[in-house]
């Protein structure tokens, strides 16, 4: 993708025998997924950012090239002065790429302990839903009673309940195989071979064929739908959550050992200089003081314009650097962009700054230089080199509810060193240090995670993203996993129900009329999806967080408010949504170096292509009818975004409603009838 016409101007010196190119920026910023550019001349090593203040000028002779960059690739640029190669540059900061997800202990919207859902003006609904499906109930079964002398009917129980002692044996097979997980890790954290390439080649061959192995068994066993479509997204819920696991470990292996070599590094280093490495500390000690007197008697101000704004240590443009480095997240929340963290930072200062009176202006300003005066000091530290950008990075990507979780701890004693590639590589062993050290409550460092034992654990943790640590809770309580016990046999007997009596008789054939099966349909359809969705997010998932002292219960949002596809997506299940975001939309912007809409493309399509494997698996048909429902929604999040939708909410709401109301008949008269 070619940048919206950013022309920079090329001022060569050519008497300059070096050949230094400055850069002077003529146009609005680039798009936010290019960081920034830096350009590199064939004749020389040096270079500077395009954001580095231009030199005072020269009387040498000049030559002014305009250009447009590119975002896909190098960009090669011939002058008199030679070639000049422009490159797009991501910061090595891969947080800056990975999604906005973050776990923090709270409730679900429809759980009875949420102090928010019980004042909300329309909770007698909820109440008077399960009322009526509670009558519905007595009224079906005293039918069934006056008609066959039994309240329910046994025709779809038999399907249900058929080679149920086969699947058991192979959803337990299947568990036990995800174990093997832990011995790949181990082999990394041994080095028997590197997460890049050997690895993630190994990983998706064992993840490919676990897929592989759970679709040819439900077609080789000839299942009812409810088996085979139970056994393949068991599945498709395992393999996410390895695929995780194994990644996230694997970037830690790569830390780990990264860290062994920078170590190594420095003591060789530090060896070779002059009187070793007692001659290091002395001078680094030495240096600490120094700057800790000087930091005594200084204090930091924002510079002018920019109130609010910290200063950081890093060269060029110190700020960001700050909310780069590891350890500086206190003005960023879960994953959100450095830029757009300044900015925000901007907006609020200049916020705070205007529409006020002539009065209150100077009193105002007052108040935010003596907030920013307080909040930014100047200490020691700021004078450290930062760490260089493209370390790998680890636990920085496991957002926390707490943006300090741990106090900071000292830097390395080299750090201090006046000797830059000293503190330069003390300052990369601080940062990977950090990287391997979870943010949670007990601050795990990896490799103390890769047991069985916390293996298990993560297994019963309703979440398919791994990280070393998540919130907990501090008490089990047994009534609530009772409740969701009684909750879920309650709820599947009404499922039971209704597809018993109001969906099976019902189910369109060859010659019926087509309309017909759909008014049939769309109401006992769209029930069932209510029930299916409480009894696996609010029963399942928040029992399994019970048992596992899981503190997060927000499975979903209130995707029932959903005005677009895109928001019904983020809200109705956040455990794939969140799979997806960090594994398959970041990871292609990242890996790929995909923009936001071709990332967001192929995530899309990934999701589409399961969910038509699990039909294709459940209807023994290859019909392609459930993938093009998915990718129309494509088109249908454009036109939400039109401000005329944006602006009737009600309307927006009742498109979504009808859309999935009509999706549930359409799916069982295509794949059934076609």
């Amino acid at each position: 993708m070619d940048l919206p016409f950013i022309p920079f101007f090329f001022i060569l010196d050519d008497d300059d025998a070096n050949g230094q190119i400055n850069f002077v920026e003529d146009h609005a910023k680039a798009d936010a997924d290019a960081d920034a550019y830096t350009a590199d001349s064939s004749s020389s090593s040096s270079s500077r950012p395009i954001n580095t203040p231009s030199p005072p000028p020269d009387p040498k002779p000049t030559v002014e090239m305009t250009t447009t960059l590119s975002n896909s690739g190098e960009n090669v640029i011939p002058t008199p002065a030679g070639t000049v190669r422009v490159r797009p540059f991501r910061s090595g900061s891969t947080s800056q790429l990975k999604a906005v997800l973050s776990f923090t202990p709270r409730v679900s919207s429809l759980d009875r302990h949420n102090a928010k859902s019980q004042t909300d003006e329309f909770r007698g609904f909820f109440t008077l839903f399960w009322i009526g499906l509670g009558l519905l109930f007595l009224r079906t079964s005293v039918q069934s009673w006056e008609e066959n002398r039994t309240p329910l009917s046994w025709t779809f129980g038999r399907l249900i309940t058929r080679d149920a002692f086969v699947l058991a044996i192979s959803d337990a097979i299947m568990v036990l195989i995800m174990y093997l997980c832990v011995p790949f890790v181990k082999a990394l954290q041994y080095r028997w071979f590197t997460y890049h390439w050997t690895g993630v080649i190994i990983q998706h061959t064992f993840q490919s064929l676990y897929l592989a192995a759970a679709v040819w068994w439900g077609y080789h066993r000839q299942w009812y739908w409810v088996q085979s479509g139970f056994l393949v997204l068991h599945c498709l819920s395992s393999l996410m959550k390895m695929h995780s696991y194994m990644a996230h470990n694997g970037m830690l292996a790569t830390v780990y050992w990264r860290l062994k070599s920078e170590r190594q590094a420095l003591d060789a280093y530090v060896a070779s200089l002059p009187g070793g490495r007692e001659a290091a500390l002395a001078d680094a000690a030495e240096r600490q003081a120094q700057l800790e007197a000087r930091a005594a008697t200084t204090e930091g101000v924002s510079p002018a314009g920019t109130p609010g704004i910290p200063n950081g240590s890093g060269a060029g443009t110190p700020a960001i650097a700050a909310l780069m480095t590891p350890g500086h997240g206190a003005g960023l929340t879960s994953y959100e962009l450095p830029a757009d963290a300044l900015r925000g930072q901007l907006k609020g200062a200049m916020s705070t700054s205007t529409s006020v009176t002539p009065s209150e202006s100077s009193a105002s300003a007052t108040e935010l230089r003596k907030r920013a005066k307080k909040a930014h000091t100047h200490t020691a530290t700021d004078a450290l080199p930062a760490p260089q950008a493209d370390l790998p990075v680890g636990t920085s990507l496991e957002p926390s509810h707490t943006t300090t979780p741990h106090t900071p701890r000292a830097p390395n004693p080299l750090a201090w060193s006046s000797n830059e590639r000293v503190a330069v590589i003390a300052r990369n062993i601080d940062a990977m240090e950090d990287e391997l050290r979870s943010n949670g409550a007990k601050g795990l460092v990896w490799p103390q995670n890769v047991t069985y034992r916390h293996f298990t654990d993560y297994l019963f943790i309703p979440t398919l993203v791994y990280q070393l640590e998540y919130p907990r809770t501090a008490t089990l309580r047994p009534l609530v996993v009772l409740e969701k016990i009684i909750a879920t046999f309650g709820t599947f007997s009404l499922i039971y129900l209704i597809t018993e009596h109001y969906i099976l008789p019902l189910i369109p054939k060859p010659g019926d009329s087509l309309l017909r099966s759909f008014v049939n349909l769309a109401l006992p359809m769209m029930v069932n999806y209510l029930l299916i969705f409480y009894i696996i997010f609010e029963c399942v998932c928040t029992g399994f967080a019970e048992l596992s002292y899981f503190a997060d219960r927000e499975f979903y949002m209130d995707w029932w408010n959903s005005t677009t596809w895109d928001e019904f997506a983020r809200k109705w299940n956040k455990p794939v949504h969140t799979f997806l975001l960090r594994h398959v939309y970041a990871s292609t912007m990242d890996g790929l170096q995909l923009s936001r809409t071709s990332a967001a493309f192929v995530t899309f399509l990934l999701s589409a292509l399961c969910h038509e494997l699990v039909m294709a698996v459940v209807t023994k048909k290859i019909r392609p009818y459930l993938f093009l429902m998915q990718m129309a929604q494509l088109p249908m999040i454009a036109l939400g975004r039109l401000p005329i939708v944006r602006r009737n909410k009600t309307i927006g709401n009742i498109v979504f409603w009808i859309g999935l109301m009509c999706g549930f008949p359409l799916l069982a008269i295509g794949y059934l009838v076609y």
